[in-house]
């Protein structure tokens, strides 16, 4: 019997893409020491939040040599938003030709040999994955969090992910409160 993974694998070895790492982009006040700053400002505390998802990306090799970044924004909640593309990259990332998508690898393509990975996007991967998490948030910009590192600082009740839903949930889904509706001014 063929476990799931056993198979993604063979998926991707028949494909010849393999995964180099994943980096995935939020925006949320420092953690070392947080404040009561609020991303999405509302007329009462119940509404509002501290936390929003940007973007996920993905680099990946073709053939071993080949490399690319699969890119997909995300709306503040972690669903995504707009189309993914897939661009020529290099071992260090290079954003160089974002505006100039791969011809010969569509977004579908690497979605296919990856489903574990870029279904929904999966905002937690797998260990099997090296994941960072980087923060775009003005007071904290540019810092990078481990897998560890991210459950440590931003799975709490202090965070409070973006949302049109009623409910309050913090970046790895934990229910912490509701949003109650705002009073009618009279």
């Amino acid at each position: 019997m063929i476990s799931l993974s056993d198979h993604i694998r063979k998926i991707a070895k028949k494909t010849n893409y393999e995964i180099e790492e994943i980096k995935i982009f939020f925006s949320a006040p420092k953690p070392e020491r947080p404040s009561s700053e609020t991303l999405n400002i509302e007329k009462g505390p119940a509404q509002e939040a501290n936390f929003q998802w940007i973007a996920y990306q993905v680099l990946f090799t073709k053939n071993k040599s080949d490399y690319y970044i699969y890119n997909i924004s995300l709306n503040p909640d972690g669903k995504e938003k707009g189309p993914a593309i897939v661009f020529p990259s290099d071992s260090d990332w290079s954003g160089e030709n974002k505006n100039r998508p791969a011809k010969d690898i569509t977004p579908g393509d690497i979605k296919r040999a990856f489903p574990k990975v870029l279904k929904g996007p999966n905002l937690f991967p797998l260990r099997e994955y090296q994941t960072v998490y980087v923060n775009t948030h003005e007071s904290d910009k540019g810092k990078s969090y481990s897998g560890k590192e991210f459950k440590k600082f931003f799975d709490n009740d202090f965070y409070v992910v973006v949302s049109k839903s009623k409910e309050l949930k913090n970046p790895f889904g934990k229910l912490i409160g509701m949003k109650y509706p705002k009073e009618e001014e009279k």
